[in-house]
């Protein structure tokens, strides 16, 4: 196999149509997403793969799933019966995801062309379109996509800010991971390297274990301001806050020891220092 590179990205798109300051100039539309984009197979019969979703973690277990079955049996949009993309979804959403985020959505591009989304984006389905013409250079799509739209009728300004999540990049013989989270209002970041087995299977790994990592942080969150609903008389005490809590804690219990799994079966190495989201829960 090849070296392998890809990077999770957070991003906030602002579409407004009409000249500022005019009173044409209508309300924006606001897309926030997360975004990875995976480059599967090389030269004319490459598979561009890009997902968007609503959190971080789902981003990343879908991509694993995606990146498994290509691993496994190769090409998948060339399959004699069509890839199942509604199913690697569903497999990708843990228990707790399915019960407390009923809305969660995802949306996924093959080559350009959408083959599955929950939720419906015009905007985003253009972009994809033109980032698949920019020859991988993601940052001068939404030129090219506010050129796009001029052309069809919509006079669009494309406001775009983005921040990496995660960077993967594996070289055949480690898999390297840098994690950037935000804590405190300010952003804290560690990497991760990983050793030993097949290339494959480290990096689907590698994803699970980083998606892993960027759960705990959340649910750290979610528990704590639950608990602060509880103490300043927001929510009871017995209320679905403290449902919430209690499944949060039994998911924070099943992502500690994915983890630790991980650890030993890939010797895993932490600069500077292995982060803690499960001692203080």
């Amino acid at each position: 196999m090849e070296d392998f590179n890809s990077s999770l990205v957070r991003e906030k798109i602002i579409f407004t149509e009409g000249e500022i300051g005019e009173n044409g100039e209508k309300e924006p539309v606001v897309i926030r997403s997360n975004r990875i984009f995976l480059k599967m197979g090389s030269g004319a019969d490459a598979e561009k793969i890009v997902i968007r979703a609503q959190n971080m973690h789902t981003t990343l277990r879908i991509a694993a799933k995606i990146l498994s079955a290509y691993y496994k049996s190769g090409p998948l949009l060339s399959r004699d019966t069509p890839f199942e993309w509604e199913g690697q979804w569903q497999e990708s959403l843990s228990s707790y995801e399915k019960e407390f985020n009923p809305k969660i959505w995802c949306a996924i591009y093959a080559n350009g062309k959408s083959v599955y989304k929950t939720i419906t984006s015009p905007f985003v389905d253009v972009i994809e379109k033109c980032a698949l013409l920019t020859l991988d250079n993601y940052d001068t799509t939404m030129e090219v996509t506010e050129s796009a739209l001029k052309r069809i009728g919509h006079a669009m300004r494309i406001n775009h800010a983005s921040s990496v999540a995660a960077v993967f990049t594996d070289s055949g013989d480690s898999m390297r991971c840098g994690i950037i989270h935000r804590s405190d209002k300010k952003d804290m970041a560690f990497n991760f390297t990983a050793v030993n087995g097949q290339q494959s299977t480290r990096i689907v790994q590698s994803f699970g274990a980083t998606a892993a990592y960027l759960e705990a942080f959340n649910l750290r969150f979610m528990i704590h301001m639950l608990r602060d609903k509880i103490r300043m008389g927001e929510a009871k005490k017995v209320s679905p806050e403290n449902n919430q809590i209690r499944a949060a804690i039994i998911r924070q219990g099943a992502i500690n020891r994915a983890i630790l799994s991980f650890e030993e079966v890939y010797g895993v190495k932490y600069r500077p220092s292995k982060p803690d989201f499960f001692s203080d829960i």
